[in-house]
């Protein structure tokens, strides 16, 4: 055995580049990349936040974030308008058009992760699932 498969970073690294290695191909004729539907998911989720709250809670840099929401903006995803409370930032919304993206690929998303962790019985992918959950909660 050796050290490389002892490291749960590796495993785990290992694992989402596959995912998301998969998923990218279900989403390059939507012009964006997993990360960029994470961000969708977020903003759906929680609408009217503002660049700074999402790069805050999925840990993402700044610069990066302003990257990202430049471009989702650009294709009609989704839509900046001024916080009311502070004229300084913007809150972000998902469009029509960002939802319609979402809605048609959430059930490939699925499915790529089912393949990716298909040497797991069902009852093993819900637990991973359980202490994945539990991991970025108590982060």
């Amino acid at each position: 055995m050796g050290k490389w498969n002892q490291s749960y970073g590796f495993l785990l690294g290992k694992v989402l580049q596959e995912m998301e290695s998969k998923f990218a191909d279900g989403l390059a004729s939507f012009d964006i990349n997993a990360r960029q539907y994470g961000v969708l998911l977020f903003i759906e989720g929680n609408p009217y936040s503002s660049q700074k709250d999402i790069s805050d809670k999925l840990q993402i840099d700044r610069t990066t974030m302003v990257s990202h929401i430049d471009h989702l903006e650009g294709l009609g995803f989704v839509e900046r308008t001024r916080n009311p409370n502070d004229r300084r930032s913007y809150s972000l919304l998902i469009t029509t058009k960002g939802k319609g993206v979402l809605d048609s690929r959430w059930e490939f998303l699925i499915q790529t992760e089912l393949d990716v962790l298909a040497p797991l019985r069902d009852q093993e992918r819900q637990l991973l699932k359980e202490f994945l959950v539990k991991i970025w909660n108590g982060i």
